[in-house]
């Protein structure tokens, strides 16, 4: 591949990325962060067995749970406005270099995710108490820059009880786990309590 289709090829990504992230893929997205949660626990789900709900909410149905689904990005970040401006950058583009950008990868302890997930679970007061008792909320944690998780220790995560929902999971790249869930959430949301599971 030479430089220029290097170039053309990074377009093509982008365009893609503008068109998935636009709002009426949000079905479809809900759905890809419910397929990485459950793969990451070690379910591969059957054809159909993830259902975008029309009615939303909750957002996806997965076997026994109901999923409604936030994502935890950097403050003021926004995705879909952040490819519309890399792709009318990459456009102006005549050199494969001036397409990188520095990157500085960065550490979070699964205490500094736990305390991002509390807060937002605890924001979602527009949510009914009856629908927070029988909805599992899965959280999708989106940082820039965060690739690796200290997992040292697992934080108290009992204050999650008083925010009413039936379940707070977190997803993050290729980790899953579940901060809390009620004796009456799904089973393999239970068993997912206390650890932090690993897609292979």
């Amino acid at each position: 591949m030479d430089e220029q289709e290097f170039i053309d090829q990074r377009r093509k990504d982008l365009e893609a990325s503008v068109a998935y992230f636009a709002p009426q893929n949000k079905n479809e997205r809900e759905c890809w962060v419910v397929d990485a949660f459950v793969q990451n626990l070690g379910f591969t789900p059957a054809n159909g067995e993830i259902v975008s709900i029309k009615q939303d909410p909750p957002d996806v149905a997965f076997r026994d749970a109901l999923f409604e689904i936030k994502e935890i990005l950097d403050p003021g970040r926004r995705r879909h406005a952040e490819y519309k401006q890399e792709l009318e950058r990459a456009q102006n583009i005549t050199e494969a270099k001036d397409l990188l950008r520095s990157f500085k990868p960065k550490d979070m302890s699964l205490g500094e995710i736990y305390r991002l997930c509390r807060k937002e679970a605890e924001s979602l007061d527009k949510y009914s108490s009856d629908f927070k008792r029988g909805t599992d909320l899965l959280l999708y944690v989106n940082l820039r820059h965060v690739m690796y998780v200290t997992e040292q220790r697992y934080p108290d995560t009992t204050e999650l009880e008083a925010t009413g929902w039936r379940s707070v999971s977190f997803v993050m790249g290729r980790r899953s786990g579940c901060f809390y869930a009620r004796p009456d959430a799904p089973d393999f949301i239970r068993q997912a309590v206390g650890h932090v599971s690993h897609r292979p």
